[in-house]
């Protein structure tokens, strides 16, 4: 007995192996208009979340740079930064860490370096 496939079945199924392992190789994700929408609503939201988030730290950075002594505006502007980081953490899937530092913090420390080394 031969163990060779020779034959019209044999040509068969290694046409099929052959378009079964290239297609292994590149997978493609259908989504449902429905699933598709929900994807591009999340989008504009981060992008929106972002954008809000950039408004808030370039407030933030020009008050501490020009007005440092001003820490009502520091607070309420680095209050409403520090909303903004977390809301577009929560949008990414970021976990809110108990250790990290609020954005305004870290913000603060960076204008007061940039302060010293001017100085």
């Amino acid at each position: 007995m031969s163990t060779r496939n020779d034959g019209p079945h044999a040509r068969a199924s290694a046409l099929e192996e052959d378009s079964r392992s290239a297609s292994a190789g590149r997978t493609t994700m259908r989504y449902s208009r429905a699933e598709y929408a929900k994807v591009l609503a999340l989008q504009e939201e981060v992008a929106r979340a972002d954008a809000d988030y950039q408004r808030l730290r370039n407030a933030y950075l020009e008050i501490a740079q020009n007005e440092p002594t001003h820490e009502v505006a520091l607070a309420m502007v680095g209050a409403d930064m520090d909303r903004a980081h977390a809301r577009l953490q929560a949008l990414i899937g970021l976990p809110r860490l108990p250790f990290t530092h609020e954005p305004s913090t870290v913000m603060r420390r960076e204008v007061q370096r940039i302060a010293d080394d001017k100085g």
